[in-house]
């Protein structure tokens, strides 16, 4: 089957790779018909691995030959046991980590931070494999017990946006966000416009998105209730106007928007950074007081993917704006490209295998 394959640090090729092997019982053969490139896969591409920042606090390098993609849906075309046979052709999305639920962080309801965690997408957990499963392929393993079953108006690549989303689930569930909240993101991408409708879903009030990107500034103007900010034109302050916001989430994580924007948290306000790098944050401890919460947040729980599959469902947010881009698998080198660039052309880009 094809499959792109990221060899090593930015060598990343489409070849033929062997069709999935199922060793277990609940494991299912799900046939790609969309797949999301993340921000996180252009980190991997370049060496990085977010996962293991976010997730265990430190660098992992990266294995060879890992396909990657995690944002995906399709068809399941093979099952492994009796069991599963009622699942044969369902239109499904994909949970794309598997939680040993057994650790103390599962016990304690902390699976998000599982390190025993299996990922689809970027090797994480896997070993003994010669290609590591993802969803830039034709063909992906998955589990029979975390899959989503699409309600017939939810299109592939919507199903697919559900993992971005289950991130923004866990990230609004990290504050106080609730009815009549003032809601800041810092970074209009599609992990911080996630945020903002999940906010707006429940109860903000009021929801600034700050944008340097005009062609991300032109996706947010698209939806009604969240007010684009042009860092380079506005201080946040002027913007606000001497309002407090309840939630802060900052998918940027530098100091300098730390610095601008931690003194607009609200009392009892939780600031949530979402971009965890290997850097210093120097900032005055008194922006703290007041009950005001600095933390980050990480991956997803289970009940968070299954929020997100259902605010697709009712509508509740509209992921079709945020996709401004399709490419066969063989176009990758150009989808690759358009995200790579600065300022980027595109902003949420989907394989359509």
């Amino acid at each position: 089957m094809k499959a792109v394959v990221l060899r090593k640090p930015k060598d990343m090729v489409l070849m033929d790779i062997p069709y999935p092997k199922m060793t277990a019982a609940n494991h299912v053969v799900v046939k790609v018909e969309a797949c999301g490139i993340c921000g996180s896969d252009l980190r991997y591409w370049a060496g990085e691995n977010p996962w293991a920042l976010h997730t265990l606090g430190k660098h992992v390098d990266n294995p060879p030959n890992m396909v990657l993609g995690h944002e995906f849906a399709g068809v399941v075309v093979e099952v492994n046991a009796a069991e599963y046979e009622y699942l044969l052709g369902k239109r499904v999305g994909v949970q794309a980590f598997r939680t040993c639920g057994e650790c103390a962080l599962c016990r304690s309801g902390h699976e998000n931070l599982c390190q025993h965690t299996l990922h689809i997408g970027h090797a994480q957990g896997w070993s003994g494999m010669e290609f590591f499963p993802g969803g830039y392929a034709e063909y992906c393993l998955a589990w029979a017990d975390l899959l989503h079953p699409m309600d017939g108006h939810v299109t592939f690549e919507e199903e697919a946006m559900r993992d971005i989303l289950g991130v923004a689930v866990h990230a609004v569930g990290r504050t106080t966000t609730r009815e009549g909240a003032t809601v800041l993101c810092i970074g209009g991408g599609p992990a911080g416009l996630s945020i903002a409708q999940v906010a707006k879903a429940r109860g903000a009030q009021e929801v600034f998105i700050s944008e340097i990107s005009p062609l991300a500034r032109g996706v947010i103007a698209q939806y009604d209730g969240l007010t684009a900010i042009d860092p380079a034109a506005q201080s946040l302050a002027d913007v606000l106007q001497g309002r407090r916001c309840t939630a802060i989430f900052d998918s940027v994580g530098t100091a300098a928007t730390l610095q601008e924007a931690l003194p607009l948290l609200a009392e009892a306000g939780t600031y949530v950074n979402l971009a965890v790098h290997e850097t210093q944050f120097t900032f005055n401890a008194i922006a703290l007081g007041s009950e005001r919460t600095l933390t980050t947040t990480s991956n997803a729980f289970y009940r968070d993917e299954r929020e997100a599959h259902a605010l697709l469902a009712s509508g509740a947010v509209n992921v079709k704006p945020m996709i401004t881009h399709r490419f066969a698998l063989e176009e990758f080198a150009q989808a690759f490209e358009l995200l790579l660039r600065e300022p980027k052309e595109a902003y949420k880009v989907v394989f359509q295998v």
